[in-house]
């Protein structure tokens, strides 16, 4: 998947000769953007977009994506043409409320726990640090016996104990890896410390990018297995997303943390800020991973547009789903 990010305040997106532009400020530059381009990240809010553009990019299949200041995706323009599989839908809808949501959910947690052990492994490596195995090893056991645990016993509350308990650990780790200047002392979503800010811009990129491959494949993404539906909450995109986020964001921002300079103004990441982890993230998703379900290494946003449609057709066949695991 090709994305296309805009996060300079001022800039306007035109259409001139059938060609999509962005121009920055009062600027006369004009920056194409290439038609081979899948989604447009609007990272700021002060961006115009022509209508003609618009119309243009739906021709060609692109969508645009809006973010807050935190990164989270507030709202999007596709085009009109992506449900094309009612059957998938159908199932979805019957499908979840039973076993084989519970067994869904289960899978989602025990490859998020998987990717999270993967990730302490390359790190453990990558920093010559041996006690990180130990960590790694603690972490696999919890999946371990999460595995062995009969789905019809399970429910949220659980499930998300599993995932409590490895974020515990896994979360300490990353924290001892990082500079005491950033602040963090571990995952919290509504922390102010830069990391924890940072986190959440990555994740909300992801989530654009796992939304799109959801809503391509023919699913509805609000509703899920693993969180709570709620009028409005794309449940399945924050199951889903739960797979990818170690590897996705968590790997790029905690090897090139020092290469980021991150600095806030008015209480969240400054422009400069939220260019940088962009950048990072979507150079990350253009990286080739080993994807278990092929046993080849792919583009990490094509590893996530697959495993879209593998999850899309297991629920239209009522075929047991596994998860997106992945080898760094």
């Amino acid at each position: 998947m090709k994305i296309f990010t805009i996060a300079s305040p001022g800039s306007r997106v035109v259409c001139r000769r059938g060609g999509i532009y962005v121009v920055k400020g009062d600027s006369k530059e004009k920056i194409l953007i290439p038609p081979d381009i899948d989604c447009v990240v609007v990272a700021s809010s002060r961006v115009s977009i022509s209508s003609k553009a618009i119309r243009v990019a739906a021709r060609r299949g692109i969508d645009f994506v809006f973010l807050d200041f935190n990164g989270m995706p507030i709202a999007r323009l596709y085009p009109p043409y992506i449900n094309k599989t009612v059957a998938v839908r159908v199932s979805q809808y019957m499908l979840f409320q039973g076993d084989y949501g519970r067994k869904l959910a289960k899978e989602i947690v025990y490859t998020k726990i998987v990717n999270q052990v993967e990730l302490i492994r390359y790190l453990a490596k990558n920093y010559r640090e041996p006690s990180l195995r130990e960590v790694a090893y603690q972490i696999d056991s919890i999946a371990t016996e999460l595995r062995a645990l009969d789905p019809k016993i399970l429910d949220r509350d659980i499930l998300m104990s599993f995932e409590s308990r490895a974020a515990k650990a896994y979360w300490q780790t990353i924290a001892s890896l990082l500079p005491d200047s950033l602040g963090f002392r571990g995952r919290d979503h509504e922390s102010r410390d830069l990391f924890n800010m940072a986190l959440n811009y990555g994740y909300g990129i992801l989530y654009s990018v796992c939304e799109r491959s959801l809503l391509f494949a023919g699913l509805d993404p609000y509703l899920g297995v693993l969180h709570t539906p709620k009028s409005g909450k794309p449940s399945l995109t924050l199951d889903f997303v739960e797979m990818f986020r170690a590897i996705a964001v968590d790997k790029p921002l905690v090897i090139n943390v020092k290469k980021i300079k991150l600095a806030i103004q008015q209480d969240r990441l400054d422009t400069d800020s939220r260019k940088s982890v962009a950048s990072i993230v979507l150079e990350n998703l253009r990286q080739r991973y080993l994807y278990i379900k092929t046993s080849k290494r792919e583009e990490l946003s094509e590893i996530i547009k697959r495993d879209a449609w593998d999850l899309a057709y297991c629920i239209r066949e009522g075929l047991e789903y596994r998860g997106a695991r992945l080898v760094i």
